[in-house]
């Protein structure tokens, strides 16, 4: 790649950039992205006071302790936007924010309430959080110029590196994200990046006092904006060392390490000096975890799944709160991406060790190959230092470490993933590898905001009127609000009509508006089982938390699909009751009356079915009986002591009926007399005759009460009646004979 092909790569890296990350900046809703509330508080604080918050004792939350510079770079940008609606958000917490926090959907992935008035002109938080947001895209705009930098350092030859680098970093899902977001990452990234880039050109150019200077004044500005920077002060230790080696000049090194740190210092004292005045030690450490919680049981060996689950999804993207993640297929993908890269480094490593030439050394001079077998050392030091800090915070904060906490050092991760991915490949495709990495990164970010981030905040359908939809199951009960009509159900759908244990059920609700309400209402949508157990529940605001009743206006039509997720330890199969309606908060249930304003006692809307995910063990003994059309009994599990007899009936369900047939069990003596019967539908009424499948078996339990007989020996008759009219399925043998009275002969039991 020539000179002027990278650069008018770099610009269209760098306009798609601040396309994109504008796009996620203005899509992602107020205060949405990672803690903005604390963040953009502290943005107003400086606004108003002209001075850093205090993060006080026994207060909560809050990010008083943080540095101060990327806040002061918001607050200028933000100076001119009032705050009136601010101080509201505090009163739109979405309560069951978290749902499935880490599946793929928009099932109440959003923490706060958005009503129409979160808008352009109708909010200033909403102004003042876009204007910050979009100031921070030109932060990361530059970090990832910065980045072609550095890859223009390390491979001063070789452009189509650094075009690589910059592509890869500039469209990470979450570094978009954050790009576009209010937050001090920015501000970190941005110096880490600058620190680096420093870094890289002492150890290419050698070391002048102006370029420690420099780079001092990039790690004071970065642990002036996030103390996630820290880990790049060995980091630049190590660079010094380097240069100092190489010309054989301790003295030299002495002195830049003054110049450096001591610039460093000067920046940083007075705002240590703070922290340590007001929480009592440099980094406000203390406070933070008083006010946000220490960890309270140790870290395992079992935490470090999880947990590297967490820092590489997080990485590469987990927008939102972080309850927003892309599929599993495409962290899958950049593992695979990440490992080759690791290893091509490796084989870079060994070429290095075992020829005088290997793909790390330049073409054109070999110092340029020491040079730059020193950089990629500082730039893989850099990245594992990193990790210290991180490690020390999971010892101390419950929560895992994210992965945007690399993003300091992200112009060495991505140079050293474009170096390892270059290396699989001869030099003169290495261009095209360049463009491949950044066409699909491009893609990647565009799919991340497009097909994750934007549709998890989606309201769900409205229409203006209820001739627009047509519910399967309809209904028109209405809800009344302090005696006045406020909603009605017209009706539902559900995507199964069976489920089975373990699985969730999809409910489609059709609510029409009737009048306006300042009350969120809950929308609850329960299962209930085998003897009325409950199996299933959902607690939700309407459209999934994205509009709540106190949203919705007269006339429209709300097309709310909730899943209902079925307890795995359900008992099946069963008839399930299906209950929804609507709540408030610390309080009873909406009333409800029909057509004729007639009050509904309960809350029931319909029923359907629980099949078993696996059939039942085969009985005991076998029998083939048939019941025609309905069923076959093909076995029977009998168990008996001297109080109860107890009978489980195997029966095949041989075609579907719609009607609902009585199991009758007769215990006779030897004179034929009926003694004890345990008559009823199967399985005690849970699971009727209308509701089975062809080809099913169901396993259905009768007790017989034998406690007052007299010894001897009895004779149990079972079949299948209808409870209208008593008129029994006909019985028959394998061989087509029909059994006198259609009862079928099934054992004899012996009491004592």
């Amino acid at each position: 790649m020539t000179e002027r092909a990278a650069r008018n790569a770099l610009v269209a890296i760098l306009i798609l950039f601040l396309g994109l990350g504008s796009a996620y900046a203005l899509t992602t809703p107020t205060l949405e992205a990672p803690d903005e509330i604390y963040h953009y508080e502290y943005v107003r604080a400086l606004v108003t006071t002209g001075r850093p918050p205090v993060l006080e004792q026994g207060e909560g939350r809050g990010f008083g302790h943080h540095a101060p510079l990327y806040y002061a770079y918001a607050a200028v940008v933000s100076l001119w936007v009032d705050d009136t609606d601010w101080p509201a958000w505090s009163e739109r917490h979405n309560p069951f924010f978290g749902y499935q926090f880490g599946e793929v959907g928009r099932d109440n992935k959003n923490l706060y309430l958005h009503p129409e008035s979160d808008a352009f002109r109708q909010s200033s938080t909403w102004l003042g959080i876009r204007v910050v947001r979009l100031a921070s895209v030109v932060l990361g705009a530059v970090t990832v110029w910065v980045t072609f930098r550095v890859g223009r350092e390390v491979y001063p030859e070789r452009p189509e590196i650094g075009v690589g680098a910059a592509g890869l970093a500039a469209f990470i899902p979450e570094y978009l994200f954050i790009s576009g977001a209010v937050n001090d990452d920015n501000g970190a990234t941005l110096f880490g990046a600058l620190a680096i880039w420093a870094m890289m050109r002492m150890v290419r150019r050698g070391a002048t006092r102006r370029r420690a200077a420099g780079l001092g004044l990039a790690l004071g500005m970065g642990w002036l904006s996030k103390l996630t920077v820290v880990a790049l002060l060995p980091a630049a230790g190590l660079a010094l060392a380097a240069v100092a080696w190489r010309e054989r000049s301790w003295r030299k090194l002495l002195i830049l390490a003054l110049v450096t740190f001591g610039v460093a210092a000067v920046l940083i004292g007075p705002w240590l000096v703070r922290q340590t005045v007001l929480y009592g030690d440099p980094t406000g450490t203390s406070r933070e975890m008083s006010e946000w919680g220490l960890r309270e049981d140790p870290v395992t060996l079992a935490n470090l799944g999880p947990d590297l689950y967490w820092l590489r999804t997080s990485f590469w993207g987990r927008l939102g709160y972080n309850q927003i993640p892309l599929s599993g297929w495409i962290y899958t993908f950049l593992d695979v991406a990440t490992a080759l890269a690791i290893v091509g480094l490796g084989r870079l490593l060994v070429s290095r060790l075992s020829a005088s030439e290997g793909l790390l050394r330049s073409r054109s001079s070999g110092v340029f190959s020491t040079v730059r077998g020193l950089q990629l050392t500082i730039l893989a030091s850099s990245v594992l230092l990193t990790f210290g800090p991180m490690l020390v915070r999971r010892f101390l904060r419950p929560m895992p470490n994210f992965g945007r906490y690399l993003f300091p050092v992200l112009p060495a991760i991505a140079l050293l993933m474009i170096t390892g991915l270059s290396a699989w490949f001869p030099r003169r495709l290495h261009t095209y590898v360049a463009v491949a990495v950044t066409v699909a990164m491009l893609g990647l970010g565009i799919a991340a905001l497009t097909c994750f981030l934007a549709p998890a905040y989606a309201r769900p359908p409205i229409f203006e009127s209820g001739d627009a939809v047509a519910p399967t199951h309809r209904l028109n009960r209405t809800y009344l609000e302090d005696g006045e009509p406020l909603a009605r159900l017209l009706g539902y759908d559900l995507d199964h009509e069976a489920v089975e244990p373990g699985e969730s059920l999809e409910a489609t609700f059709y609510w029409e508006a009737l009048a306006r309400t300042d009350a969120n209402y809950v929308l609850f949508a329960q299962l209930f089982g085998r003897e009325g157990g409950k199996v299933g529940q959902r607690d939700t605001y309407p459209g999934l938390g994205h509009y709540p009743t106190s949203f919705w206006e007269p006339g429209q039509v709300i097309v709310d699909a909730v899943p209902i997720p079925v307890s795995a330890d359900a008992a099946a199969p069963s008839r399930l009751r299906f209950d929804a309606g609507l709540y408030k908060r610390g309080n009873g249930r909406l009333p409800v009356v029909d057509t004729n304003m007639d009050p509904v006692a309960d809350a029931t809307i319909g029923w359907l079915k629980l099949s078993q995910a696996v059939d039942p063990p085969p009985p005991t003994v076998r029998k083939d009986y048939r019941l025609d059309p309905v069923a076959r009994l093909v076995g029977y599990d009998l168990e008996h002591g001297s109080q109860t007899v107890g009978l489980a009936l195997h029966w095949s369900c041989q075609a579907p009926t719609d009607r609902n047939y009585i199991v009758f069990v007769h215990l006779l003596d030897s004179k034929a007399s009926l003694v004890a019967q345990a008559d009823g539908p199967p399985i005690n009424g849970d699971y009727p005759t209308s509701y089975w499948a062809t080809g099913e078996t169901i396993v259905d339990p009768h007790v017989l009460d034998v406690a007052h007989m007299d010894p001897g020996t009895y004779r149990i008759q079972v079949g299948l009646y209808l409870l209208e009219g008593g008129e029994r399925l006909p019985v028959k043998t394998r061989t087509g004979e029909r059994l006198p009275n259609d009862a079928i002969p099934l054992a004899e039991v012996a009491l004592p």
